[in-house]
């Protein structure tokens, strides 16, 4: 059946229509006239009454809750500011205990200066500071007659500085005077050159001295080109020299070039020769590698010097790991020819394999050595056993014993089968399942008993009973009891270098068998015959003499073929040289020609300028005689003109010498003014000295006196520091009483807050009730106002007047009585909502329309409306209503619980009248019934009678 979900009011509504409905059905007098008993009335309006008390009561509540609150917070706030006020109390007292316990440290430190100074003023001490003292005064003494000293020097240096000045000054006058007549005699010889300026004169000097520079500049160059000429002669004939040496020594290395060639032919002949020697030697050698294991059994087999036990176990051996047909226990292995890759690098068959697994057989015995157990004989049967098991992990594409997979790969021979795996030795491999058996031991220290190495040597009686013991206990040692087994008989191992699984290599196989009658030999004996097989095939000895051959004479060629490269490079540098040397005497040829040419235009060029210059010489004697007296003017005022330049040269050499003196007079002053300030320094540090030694006897004389001074100051301070520690006692205990004021304070406001928030949520259930309760009263009012005469007709069917609309108004304001005021400290705890609705008025809308349908089936009526008393989700009870009439009047009567949801009725109450379809009428009562338990009605009820 749909549920259909009802607010309160209209549930209300709905009663009330229901209500009507069932009078009609079941009280009609004869003039029918519907009526309601007084009681039930008084009893609505009873309701509201109480309803609105509660809602007194909870505001009256409510109110109260807020001035506790308020109080709560005030107190709280008392209580905080009182702790925050301590706490600043207490940082106070903290710093002063720290500047008081560090003025106990500075006191105590200068009273362990003053206990040290005390314990040096002794009458020694005290003349010993006496007596420097006196020394320190004629230091001082010393010190001031140097600085009387150095100011005397100061002051001679300062007279030398001022003389030198003095001196510079006259000569800078001096310069000055022979500058100006410099430039009087300058002026001279200009106003001279111009009086001769237009007679040639000038032309003509310059003339004769250009030519005969011209002419030293020829006599230079020729000079020059001879030298040159000289030069290139002699080198052009020591470069011939060279040449002669330098052919007859390409001559020679030519030579050498053909011997070295013809020696290299006989050392590609010794190579061929050498390698030939150690191909045929190699190739069988190589023919029997490959072979591996099967040449090495076969090798014992036909040997007939070996016993017939020995040839039939190597033939056995042969057989097996060749795959031929039923080789031993009458049993052919399929798979042998494919697993197995004879002799090959990574083959457990393959020699070297064979010689490593020789060290499998040592590692074992070191561990039976320990637990005095018999070195097991080795049988070349087991060798190959265990070489087929080994090469099966690598076939196969699971790492297990083939005896065990014969199902998919076929029949395998019966043995005892040890299989590892892995870059490791597979003995460890194998002797590390003891540690399963120790790490038991360590837990039940009892299994001590069984652990394989309580007796010594091991027997296989012991052993047997150990292996029983273990059997049932977890651990994984069928490998390690394998290793130690005392009656072990004849073995096998091998081992591969394939692949085995990603991230693993190597596959090791020991394999057991029992012979009988016995056929095997001790493991010296197996060695020998592997070690022996594989000197006697690999020819090692021979084949490293070979080699060592086949590399001296690859060697050898490689020599002759360097020699050959030498000599010819050799060749080819001489050859270099030669054209070099050729080139160069070329060159010097050509320079020689070219040298030889210059000095012959070199001469004329000299006869030709000679000619110039006297001509030149010529037209200056003629100019000459012309000027006369302007000239001989022009030639006084140059004369007068070179003495003031000498003179001016002179007196500004005076000059700079004077220059010279003032700078080392000032220097000097600055030496001595230095050394005035060393020794000034050196007076007051000698007169510091004398204080701080002054400062020292007055310590010592009066180091007492100091020391009780420092002892009272080292007392004081303690004494406050003490004071202030107490001082931090008691603000802190202090503080520790307002913290636990300050925890309850805020504990009452927390508390506080929860008694408002119940108050309030109390209230809002009272309002939420007296909002119901009313609802009911005004539907019964509406009834009251409604006309009394009804039809005389009963309807035959369920109402179908039903409430679609809600109150239009709902609670939308909050309470007007509320803290006006927030507390300005809160505790560190508070609640994380406050009631935020809170219904301020009753709601005054009714319904106003019905439906017009009645759902075909009775809905079953819910209330979202939480009433007093009562707990969300709560399921209600069953519980029955019974209708009694009586003189014409329908009376209501209390509810009871029951199991039972059909309506009941007392012995004594008077049935019904059935005044249409007697169903519909069952169907009316339960649905009243239901609706009175829906609005709570019935809790009201009780809880009055309560």
């Amino acid at each position: 059946m749909k549920k259909l979900r009802y607010t309160s009011v209209a549930v209300a509504t709905l009663a009330a229509a229901t209500l009507a409905s069932a009078n009609n059905k079941v009280s009609a007098d004869a003039t029918n006239n519907t009526v309601i008993t007084e009681s039930a009335s008084q009893t609505v309006q009873d309701a509201v009454s109480d309803a609105q008390n509660a809602v007194n009561s909870a505001q009256s509540n409510v109110n109260s809750k807020e001035q506790a609150l308020s109080d709560a917070q005030e107190k709280a706030q008392t209580a905080n500011n009182a702790y925050t006020t301590q706490q600043s109390k207490l940082t106070d007292s903290q710093k002063n205990l720290a500047n008081k316990q560090d003025a106990v440290k500075q006191a105590q430190n200068n009273l362990d200066n003053a206990e040290k100074l005390a314990q040096q003023a002794t009458p020694e001490n005290i003349k010993q500071t006496q007596k420097n003292i006196s020394d320190q005064q004629k230091v001082i003494q010393n010190a001031q007659g140097n600085v009387n000293d150095a100011n005397t020097e100061l002051n001679r240096a300062q007279d030398q500085l001022n003389n030198a000045k003095q001196k510079q000054a006259n000569a800078q006058k001096l310069v000055n005077d022979k500058n100006l007549a410099k430039q009087d005699a300058d002026n001279n010889v200009s106003k001279a050159e111009d009086d001769v300026k237009n007679s040639g004169l000038n032309e003509a000097e310059q003339n004769v001295q250009k030519v005969q520079t011209t002419l030293d500049n020829i006599k230079k160059t020729n000079s020059s080109n001879e030298s040159v000429l000289k030069h290139n002669q002699i080198a052009l004939a020591d470069n011939k020299k060279k040449i002669a040496d330098l052919n007859n020594k390409i001559d020679a290395a030519k030579k050498n070039v053909a011997d070295a060639q013809n020696n290299v032919k006989d050392k590609q002949q010794a190579l061929a020769t050498a390698q030939k020697a150690l191909s045929d030697l190699q190739n069988p050698v190589a023919q029997d590698e490959t072979s591996g294991a099967a040449g090495f059994f076969k090798s014992i087999a036909d040997n007939k010097d070996n016993s017939e036990s020995l040839r039939e176990d190597a033939q056995t051996a042969y057989n097996i790991v060749t795959g031929q047909p039923n080789a031993y226990q009458n049993i052919t292995v399929e798979w042998a020819k494919k697993a197995v890759d004879l002799g090959q690098e990574k083959d457990s068959t393959s020699l070297n394999n064979i010689e490593k697994a020789l060290g499998y057989y040592q590692r074992w015995m070191t561990y039976r050595d320990k637990y005095g157990l018999s070195h097991p004989s080795i049988s070349l049967t087991a060798v190959a056993i265990a070489m087929l098991s080994s090469d099966f992990q690598h076939y196969s594409d699971e790492f297990n014993h083939p005896i065990l997979l014969t199902a998919k790969y076929g029949p395998f021979y019966e043995d005892e089968e040890d299989i590892s795996a892995g870059d490791v030795n597979p003995i460890d491999n194998w002797m590390s399942e003891k540690d399963d058996i120790d790490n038991y031991i360590k837990d039940h220290p009892d299994a001590a008993t069984y652990s394989f190495e309580s007796n010594y040597p091991l027997t296989q009686d012991e052993w047997e009973k150990d292996v029983d013991f273990w059997n049932d206990k977890p651990v994984y040692i069928g490998h390690y009891t394998s290793m130690i087994k005392p009656d072990a008989n004849y073995v096998g191992l091998a081992g591969n270098e394939y692949e085995i699984q990603p991230l693993m290599n190597n596959a090791d196989s020991m394999d057991e068998i029992i012979f009988n009658p016995v056929n095997g030999m001790d493991f010296d004996s197996y060695q020998d015959l592997v070690h022996s097989y594989l000197q006697n095939f690999k020819q090692e000895d021979k084949i490293k003499t070979l080699n060592a051959n086949v590399v001296t004479a690859n060697q050898n060629l490689i020599n002759a073929q360097n020699a050959v490269k030498s000599a010819q490079n050799n060749v080819q540098s001489l050859q270099a040289n030669l054209a070099e040397l050729n080139n160069g005497s070329t060159k010097i040829n050509k320079a020689i020609s070219d040298t030889q040419a210059a000095l012959a235009k070199g001469q004329e060029n000299l006869e030709f300028e000679q000619k110039q210059l006297d001509q030149a010489n010529q037209t200056l004697a003629d100019v000459q005689a012309k000027v006369g007296t302007k000239a001989k003017a022009l030639d006084d005022a140059k004369a007068a003109q070179s003495k003031a330049v000498e003179a001016l040269s002179q007196v500004q050499k005076a000059l700079d010498e004077t220059n010279d003196e003032v700078k080392a007079a000032q220097s000097n002053v600055e030496t001595a003014q230095n050394n005035l300030n060393t020794k000034n320094n050196d007076l007051n540090n000698a007169q510091n000295k004398l204080t701080a030694l002054n400062q020292t006897l007055s310590n010592l004389e009066n180091s007492k006196a100091n020391l009780e001074k420092a002892q009272k100051a080292l007392d004081n301070a303690n004494d406050e520091a003490l004071q202030a520690n107490k001082d931090v006692i008691t603000q802190q205990s202090i503080l520790s009483s307002l913290k636990k004021n300050k925890e309850k304070a805020d504990a009452q406001v927390i508390t506080a807050i929860e008694e408002l928030k119940q108050a309030q949520s109390d209230l809002t259930v009272a309002q939420g009730r007296l909002v119901a309760e009313q609802k009911i009263a005004e539907q019964e009012a509406q009834k009251d106002n409604q006309p009394t005469s009804q039809p005389t007709a009963q309807p035959s069917e369920q109402p179908t007047a039903q409430p679609t609309e809600q109150p239009t108004s709902q609670p939308s304001e909050q309470p007007t009585s509320q803290p006006s005021e927030q507390p300005t400290s809160q505790p560190t705890a508070q609640p994380s909502e406050q009631p935020t609705s809170q219904p301020s008025e009753q709601p005054t809308s009714q319904p106003t329309a019905q439906p017009t349908e009645q759902p075909s089936e009775q809905p079953a009526i819910e209330s979202n409306t939480q009433l007093p008393g009562e707990q969300k989700n709560e399921e209600p009870q069953p519980m029955t209503t019974q209708v009694t009439t009586k003189n014409g009047e329908t009376s209501i009567v209390k509810p009871t619980n029951s199991s039972s949801t059909q309506p009941t009725t007392k012995q004594d109450a008077q049935q019904l009248p059935q005044t249409g379809n007697q169903k519909s009428s069952s169907l009316i009562g339960l649905g009243f019934a239901s609706l009175l338990s829906a609005l709570g009605l019935t809790k009201v009820n009780k809880k009055r009678k309560d």
